[in-house]
Formats: structure tokens, C-alpha cells, sequence
């Protein structure tokens, strides 16, 4: 596997929401709300855990589009009420993740009223392509994450 600097396996996205703050960081952080949302287009959630506290786990079990399922598991590192979530992100069972997590980082910004920034970061992919694959996968995550506020 070819080696990669950090800045070329992170990705960074930032939308604004006609919501208030407090409601996008319930929608990330009160599992009925996340089950609604999590995940790209055409993707099935079977199974989500949420722990949202420093320390606490969550899990994503989910079914693609072309039927296989996958898991997700991590670890959140700082937990900021209504400001900020940082987490580990490691995907179960795929070779190129073993022994390898990256850093999902979510600010959550006040703007006018009723609206709302969410800046998302996510470091340490373990390849440019991965990378690229989880800019597709976020966008439409944050799509779905946008049409039910």
C-alpha cells in the first residue's frame, strides 16, 4: 500500500442548515434521530449504537446498495455539548482498515436565526481513494442529515 501524507487522506466539508444548533447536534447525537439519517443514499441501517460521552462506543451495521453488509465502529474522544464530537472511525472487516483508525471531527457553529454551520473533518483515511470514497459517502449522508431538519 502506497503511503500517504495526512493533509492527502483528510477530508473537509462544511453546510449550513435552516436549523438552529442545538437541533443539528441532537440529529448527531440522539440515536431515533441518527438511525433517520446515517449513512449514504441507498444504504439500509440494521443496527446503531450511540454512546455520545468521551469514552463511550457507537456502531453502524449497515446493508449497501448491492447487498453486502458492513460495520462501523468507534470511540468518542471529546464530547462538547452543542459545539463539538471528535470520534474514531474504523471500518470491521475490511484488510486495508486493520489495525488502522481515523478521526471524524464535527463542529457545530450558530449562525443567523435558525441557522446553523456544521464543519466536518475526517483525518487519517487510510488511502487517497478511501478518502475519495468517504467525501461521496458524507455528502450524501449530510444530504439525507439536511432533509430531515
Amino acid at each position: 500500500m502506497k503511503s500517504s501524507k495526512s493533509s492527502d487522506t483528510a477530508l473537509h466539508l462544511n453546510r449550513t442548515f435552516q436549523a438552529p444548533r442545538d437541533r443539528v447536534w441532537a440529529v448527531w447525537t440522539d440515536l431515533e434521530l441518527a438511525k433517520q439519517w446515517w449513512g449514504p443514499d441507498g444504504c439500509e441501517t440494521l443496527e446503531l449504537t450511540l454512546d455520545a460521552r468521551v469514552g463511550g462506543k457507537y456502531r453502524w451495521r449497515l446493508r449497501v446498495p448491492d447487498g453486502n453488509e458492513m460495520m462501523a465502529t468507534g470511540e468518542y474522544r471529546e464530547v462538547h455539548p452543542r459545539e463539538k464530537l471528535v470520534y474514531t472511525w474504523h471500518w470491521a472487516d475490511d484488510p486495508e482498515w486493520e489495525n488502522h483508525d481515523s478521526i471524524v471531527a464535527v463542529v457545530f457553529l450558530e449562525k443567523d436565526a435558525g441557522t446553523s454551520e456544521l464543519r466536518l473533518t475526517h483525518e487519517s483515511l487510510p488511502t487517497q481513494e478511501s478518502r475519495d470514497n468517504h467525501i461521496g459517502g458524507w455528502n450524501s449522508a449530510l444530504d439525507r442529515l439536511g432533509k430531515l431538519l
